[in-house]
């Protein structure tokens, strides 16, 4: 019963981290190209370039991938408080068996 709840928060928990990894690297880029001057310039590797073309990571500039970031961030406190409730109903289950 509360096995499915858990597993829920702990993927939930490991797919925040990813999309916040994911967010801060997109912010590190944009503010790396917006401090660079002429954005016209940089060079861009085949993998970026590869990850571009499959849209993963575009977030729509820097502005996006800060949101994101603070998405990530709630995301993550929401399934810590599935793994909280589940500990709680953990708890009164063990509570009542006694």
């Amino acid at each position: 019963m509360l096995k499915p709840v858990l597993q829920a928060g702990l993927a939930g928990l490991s797919a925040a981290s990813a999309s916040f990894d994911r967010a801060a690297a997109q912010v590190t880029r944009e503010a790396a190209l917006s401090s660079s001057g002429d954005a016209a310039t940089v060079s861009i590797s085949a993998a970026a370039r590869g990850s571009a073309a499959s849209g993963a990571g575009d977030t729509g500039g820097l502005e996006g991938a800060l949101v994101d970031t603070r998405m990530a961030k709630y995301a993550f406190i929401a399934n810590l408080r599935v793994l909280q409730t589940g500990d709680e109903m953990a708890d009164s289950l063990l509570s009542i068996k006694k």
